[in-house]
Parts: C-alpha cells; structure tokens; sequence
C-alpha cells in the first residue's frame, strides 16, 4: 500500500472519530433536572404568628415534576405529589405552613422529577410577628430568589466550566382555588317554646333548629335539650351527618312542672364533631311558669324533751308541719318514726290551711338505748294529698337515747 492512500485512510478515521465524540455531545452526558420558583410569599412578606401562609411555587421539567418539598429554615416540613404518576412537565403548587416563632423564617422548595433528580432549591425569608402584633404590607419585589451556588472546585480531571445561566420561564399562574382545611360548624340556630308563658302542668311545644354553617359535611352528632336544672326532663336526638348549608328543626314535648328555669338546648354536646367554630353550639330560653293553686305540705322541725331521752323514761315529742302552697290540704296523714321503720306516733286525717303552721305532739318511750338514732317525721304519708313539690316531705334529726 502506497503511502497517500494510508495518509487517506488515516484521515477518514480521525473524522469519523470526531463525529462520534461530536455526537455523543449532542445526546448530552447527564441527567436533566428540573427548576422551580416561588410565586408567593414575597421576600418581605410578613405574617401574625398562627397565620396560614400560602406557599405557591411553580416546577418545570421536560420528563415530568413529581413531587414538590418544603422546607422551613432548612428542615422539611412538608411533601405534595403532582396529580399524576407519570408526573406534570408544568406544575403548580399551592402548600400552607403555619407562622411560627416571632422572628425571621426562610421557606424554600424543593422539585423532583421522575428520574428523582432534585432542582436547586428556590427560598424567600419572610418575618413571623407576635399575635396582635402590627403587620406591614409587603413591598412589590420579585418573588424571592435561590440560594447562592456554592464554588466547588470540579474533582481531579475534570475541566471547570462556567454553567449557562438559568433560562427565564414565565410561571404559570397561582390555582384559583387554594386547597384549605374545610370543616364543618354545626349551629344551634333557633330555640323556641311554644307556649312561652305555660300555666302549670301544661304541655309545652319544643322546637330546636340546627344549621351545618360550615363548609364540609359533619359526622354523626347528638342534640340535648334540658327543661329545667340538672339532668332531668331531658331530649336528646341523635342525628346521621349533616351536608354544608343543611340543617332542619327537632321537636318535643315536656310538661310545665317547674316555676322560674331556664331551658338549654346544644348541638354536638357529646363534642364527636371537629368542627370551625365551636363557640356557638348552645343556646338559653329562660321560662316562667304560673303556679297551680295547690297545697305544699312539708315537716319544719323536730323535738324531742327531753332532748336526749332515758331508755325507759317517756319522751315528749312535737313535730311541726307546714302548708307552703296556695290552698288548703285536708285529710292527710303525718307519722313519726322513732328509730329506723319503727312508728313512734302519727296523726291521721289532718287539715292545714295555705300558709298556716301546727305542732302535733305525743309521749313516747324508747326501751333501748342507742347514740346514734335517728327520727323521721313524714307528712301526706299516703300521698292523699296533690302538692306542688313531692319531694320535701320527709325530715329526719339524730337522736342521743341514754341509757337505764
């Protein structure tokens, strides 16, 4: 072979050897990764401590963004996936963090695409304020800017190289409808008595309407309502979830037995539902009743003489009885128990007029001794009598029985 056609040769081989290197540029030699920037906050943004602040930022990458980080001064708080699997080519994102701490704060962002290969992170330092503290409105600046590149010199072999600077995209605008925390609030909205001025005994009419405010639906609540004090007289409903802006009226009847009280009815009162607002869940009705005209019989007193009785000696005994109502009481019978069961005295077919006290007394003789008895006196013992207040006819004092 002549020595032009291996200068020939030589020469084709050192094209194609470039043309390979050329091209294996031009496939690129690493991975892609993707950018993102903060739309909102700004950079001198300030927030109440409490205060929901908006994180909105905006990712780009050919191969798809994945997932979005944020961090707060430095520590990630939070982590949102994109729509899809497969990932977005443009995605934007709206995160909350709660303002925190008085003082100043750094957020920055974080994209990943589906390769996993992380942007350089985008920050802004805004300034959290104490609650009630003044805060001022920012100034229109740029959304914020990312952290300086750190100068790290290229490994051995390698030629340093300056990058391209960043292309300039133009993010796409912030969702509309920023993602919240949606909850429901149940409201106790009316409470009614129907009569509002009942006469005594008679059957009152009651309405209860609850009202979902909030704008979520709730879980399954109870409604309580209470005639009077302590847990007596009481309706409860339980009800199945109620949608946002749905409620309805509940009803029930309880008799006018009561003078002077107050009714109260609540919503949610077992608290099963996490809800907006949970200061408006009760509601007050106070009521007045018109008394009946009727006897109210009771025991005032009783005495013993002497005081601390000798077993085998007789005792004088008094009880006192009292008509409180508003008209006579006649044909009851009032007893007295000397110890424990054991009847001492009674008196049968007795009259009281309203108002009006009596001493009734007899001689009694205790044939044991014991420091520590006790006397009951018990009027309207059959219950002959229809009073206003069944509950105070009985009145017992301790008794000191000396012995022989």
């Amino acid at each position: 072979m002549n020595t032009a056609r291996l200068r020939y040769l030589a020469l084709v081989l050192v094209v194609a050897l470039l043309a390979t290197t050329t091209l294996a540029c031009d496939l690129g030699g690493g991975p892609t990764k993707p950018t993102i920037t903060i739309t909102a906050p700004t950079s001198d943004a300030q927030f109440e401590e409490g205060e929901e602040v908006n994180v909105l930022s905006s990712a780009n990458d050919a191969k798809g963004v994945t997932r979005v980080e944020l961090l707060v001064d430095g520590d990630l708080y939070r982590t949102d996936s994109s729509p899809s699997a497969e990932g977005e080519k443009s995605l934007a994102m709206a995160q909350t963090w709660t303002a925190a701490d008085p003082g100043m704060h750094t957020i920055s962002v974080i994209a990943y695409n589906v390769d996993g290969a992380a942007s350089e992170p985008w920050a802004v330092t805004i300034e959290v304020v104490g609650a009630g503290g003044v805060v001022t409105p920012p100034t229109p600046t740029s959304p914020g800017a990312p952290p300086a590149p750190t100068n790290t010199p290229p490994p051995p072999g390698a030629t340093a190289t300056t990058p391209p600077p960043p292309t300039q995209t133009v993010p796409p605008p912030p969702p509309t409808d920023t993602p919240g925390t949606e909850l429901p609030d149940l409201v106790l909205d009316r409470l009614s008595i129907n009569p509002s001025d009942p006469d005594w005994g008679e059957s009152i009419q009651v309405a209860v309407d609850v009202l979902n405010d909030g704008t979520a639906p709730s879980e399954p609540y109870s409604v309580l309502f209470r005639y009077g004090s302590g847990d007596f007289d009481v309706c409860e409903w339980n009800q199945p979830a109620l949608p946002p802006a749905n409620g309805g009226t509940l009803r029930c009847t309880v008799d006018a037995v009561y003078v002077s009280f107050t009714t109260e009815a609540t919503v949610d009162w077992r608290d099963a539902v996490d809800e907006s607002n949970e200061d408006n869940n009760s509601m007050q009705l106070a009521i007045e009743v018109a008394p009946a005209s009727l006897p109210d019989l009771y025991i005032s007193d009783i005495r013993l003489e002497p005081e601390s009785p000798q077993q085998g000696s007789p005792v004088h005994v008094g009880v006192r009885i009292h008509n409180g109502g508003t008209v006579e009481a006649s044909g009851f019978r009032v007893i007295w128990r000397a110890a424990g069961p054991t009847i001492g005295c009674e008196w049968p077919d007795r009259t009281l007029d309203a108002g009006d006290d009596q001493w009734l007394q007899c001689e009694y003789t205790y044939g044991g001794w014991n420091p520590n008895y006790t006397t009951t006196g018990v009027v309207d013992v059959d219950l002959a009598v229809d009073e206003l207040n069944e509950d105070n006819n009985e009145y017992s004092e301790p008794v000191n029985v000396r012995p022989d």
